[in-house]
């Protein structure tokens, strides 16, 4: 064998090793669930409440914590369509309520949550209003 053909041989070998590699690691289409019509099965506000990690800051009771105030007997205060909107974008809110909690938890913000479909927020609103 030629010197040229070994290293032919040997750039092809390297080919054939790293398109296995790019394959095997490449990423499961089912890895990141995606939610559409077809497979979407109804989910509860408490399951997002969960998964949107709410229970860090106001506690899985939701009776509070020191990162974040108590979420009981929002229904005094809020409407649906408000509490959506606020979980959207609580910085556009200034309320005097709100910045006495501001002031209370210092060290705490409350999220952004822009990119969350107004679906899964109203249903964490629902959810959050019956307590």
């Amino acid at each position: 064998m030629t010197n040229a053909q070994k290293w032919i041989s040997i750039f092809l070998g390297l080919f054939i090793f790293l398109l296995i590699i790019t394959y095997a690691t490449e990423p499961n289409e089912n890895d990141d669930y995606v939610y559409t019509a077809e497979n979407q099965t109804e989910i509860s506000g408490e399951t997002i409440y969960v998964d949107m990690q709410c229970a860090n800051c106001h506690g899985n009771d939701l009776k509070g914590t020191e990162q974040g105030p108590a979420l009981l007997n929002l229904a005094e205060n809020w409407t649906k369509t408000e509490l959506v909107n606020f979980l959207r974008n609580p910085d556009d809110f200034g309320s005097e309520r709100l910045k006495k909690l501001k002031e209370k938890f210092p060290k705490s913000f409350m999220p952004s949550y822009n990119d969350i479909e107004t679906k899964k927020l109203g249903k964490l609103a629902e959810y959050l209003l019956e307590k």
